[in-house]
């Protein structure tokens, strides 16, 4: 009986192992997509800066080129 306790422990020891590698690497994958989430969106709010920039002189240079076109305005 004793020995079977012993077997018992020792399977149970093996089985939490596994299970704490395997929760592991889920905790280390989940880091990584959470880093790569946090990268990703970074991107898009820089994406989105530069998109509105662009924009804005874009419709500066529009604006100038009506005023020039109605005599307002020379070209700078």
């Amino acid at each position: 009986m004793s020995q079977r306790l012993c077997e018992t422990e020792t399977n149970m020891l093996a089985i939490i192992s596994m299970y704490q590698e395997e929760l592991n690497l889920a905790t280390s994958q989940e880091h990584k997509v959470e880093d790569k989430y946090v990268r990703v969106y970074a991107e898009k709010e820089a994406r989105g800066r530069v998109i509105d920039s662009l924009h804005q002189e874009a419709t500066m240079w529009m604006d100038r080129f009506a005023l020039t076109l109605n005599g307002s305005q020379e070209l700078p």
